[in-house]
């Protein structure tokens, strides 16, 4: 599934026969998908992350909190938000194009963060992001682009 929000996943989902094993959203600290989360906790579905850094949002990167952890740690701002993302067992997969991104967003996994620096990164959530799927017409539009057979 891609950018089903609680309302999509309230109207559609309990029609499939199969319930999704992942669903693909933004998430990041700024937009922690929390009610999205809780109602796909219920069936054990995993979110997929998009936009993992917040598409490189510099308010993002440049939060206090952020930035003493990457310090305290010998890490920079993108693997403090992406270790924080796993942690809360979110699935990353950061894009791109330059080798030494690639190699700095794979080096996660040689530190964790505390309880208290989850729950001061978890204060971070604005609880809007940068798109909104459930926009007036956006359904809509997304559901025009594929023929849907309900009963095949």
């Amino acid at each position: 599934m891609s950018n089903f929000t609680p309302n999509f996943w309230n109207q559609f989902v309990p029609h499939f026969n199969t319930i999704p094993a992942v669903n693909q959203v933004e998430f990041n600290p700024y937009f922690q998908q929390k009610a999205l989360r809780d109602l796909l906790a219920k069936d054990d579905v995993k979110i997929e992350a998009w936009a993992p850094l917040g598409q490189g949002n510099k308010d993002l990167f440049a939060e206090p909190i952020i930035t003493a952890l990457a310090n305290k740690y010998g890490k920079d701002a993108g693997q403090i938000i992406l270790r924080f993302e796993v942690q809360e067992g979110i699935i990353v997969l950061p894009k791109s194009t330059k080798k030494v991104r690639m190699a700095s967003n794979k080096e996660l996994f040689d530190f964790e963060l505390t309880a208290e620096e989850m729950a001061e990164l978890r204060a971070l959530d604005k609880g809007k992001g940068a798109h909104d799927p459930d926009a007036p017409g956006v359904g809509d539009y997304l559901l025009s682009a594929y023929d849907i057979h309900a009963n095949d």
